[in-house]
């Protein structure tokens, strides 16, 4: 099975209000992984609660990136822009193949939103926060 994810500080950006937004994100993220590892006589109920969730933070998140981003002038904020809506696809059309009663499925739809979040973190946003702090 799958490991929840715990938050490491080298994921930080040293944008506040971002890097509490991808907090938040985990946390949501790991709701998930909590709703698969548990009860299967709630996953149900528990886990169309936490996907509505984690979607309405996540279209949150993303526009509050790309408007600071924005405001900053960094250039590369319509590329970013593209991963965030991929992912939004991604996560829509995983969604749609979740089923309702198949804790595996739900595992592994938490391991690649969770996986996507840390890479994302690690890498583009890493690499938008230095190019928008340097300016």
């Amino acid at each position: 099975m799958t490991e929840k994810v715990v938050w490491d500080d080298s994921y930080l950006l040293g944008i506040p209000e971002i890097d509490s937004q991808h907090k938040k994100l985990l946390v949501i993220a790991n709701e998930l992984y909590e709703i698969a590892a548990g009860s299967p006589d709630s996953y149900r109920l528990k886990m169309s609660a936490a996907l509505k969730k984690l979607t309405d933070y996540t279209v949150y998140h993303f526009s509050s990136e790309e408007a600071f981003m924005r405001s900053c002038g960094y250039a590369g904020t319509d590329a970013h822009k593209t991963a965030h809506d991929n992912f939004v696809r991604e996560v829509s059309f995983q969604v749609q193949q979740l089923s309702s009663d198949n804790i595996e499925d739900g595992i592994r739809f938490y391991a690649y939103v969770a996986n996507w979040v840390l890479n994302h973190i690690a890498k583009a946003d890493k690499i938008w926060a230095a190019a928008v702090k340097a300016s």
